[in-house]
């Protein structure tokens, strides 16, 4: 026989329905910059250990230099939109979050106004520095010559992925939700 006992936090509404869809699709953008930034770590110790080996028996490793750097910069990026989806950026906000609770939800939109209108900014300076890049056909002095573009997308690319974070986190509590970002690490 069912139970007639209402099923506490089990009824979703629309709109809690809709927020969660639109919170689990930008936090799926979080998730893709922490393996993007996982996978640079990788190719980033390869690198600094090749250049390493190079220089130990004296062949020219200029160009594993300007790769350290540019995985260096694509890694600070991308691992900042994924630290954010963590949720593990100190704020001014967090503690005073914490301790309100839910009445904290103003202090939530407030903190999230802030942190997007600097992304925007950011993300429009970044591409600005990107487009000048591949326009003016900037590339490395060394022998491979890279193209300096490669390093200054990474820029917008990473701003946008952290704005997704942050609207991910703000979808989640609108919604009623924990963010899954805020789930301890494996």
């Amino acid at each position: 026989m069912p139970s007639k006992r209402p099923h506490h936090g089990t009824t979703a509404t629309p709109r809690r329905s809709v927020l969660a869809s639109a919170a689990a699709l930008f936090g799926w953008v979080g998730r893709a910059a922490g393996i993007f930034a996982a996978a640079i770590t990788l190719i980033l110790t390869a690198s600094v250990l090749l250049g390493i080996v190079l220089r130990a028996i004296a062949i020219d490793n200029s160009w594993t230099y300007d790769l350290d750097n540019f995985a260096l910069i694509w890694l600070a990026f991308l691992g900042a939109a994924y630290t954010g989806y963590r949720g593990a950026h100190v704020t001014s906000g967090i503690s005073l979050e914490h301790l309100l609770g839910r009445g904290a939800i103003m202090l939530v939109v407030v903190r999230f106004v802030i942190v997007a209108g600097f992304l925007g900014v950011f993300i429009y300076s970044g591409y600005q520095q990107f487009h000048s890049s591949w326009m003016f056909n900037e590339k490395t002095l060394d022998i491979v010559q890279w193209p300096v573009w490669v390093a200054k997308l990474a820029l917008p690319v990473g701003g946008i992925a952290w704005l997704a974070a942050e609207i991910h986190k703000l979808l989640a509590l609108l919604g009623g939700q924990r963010p899954t970002s805020a789930e301890p690490a494996d």
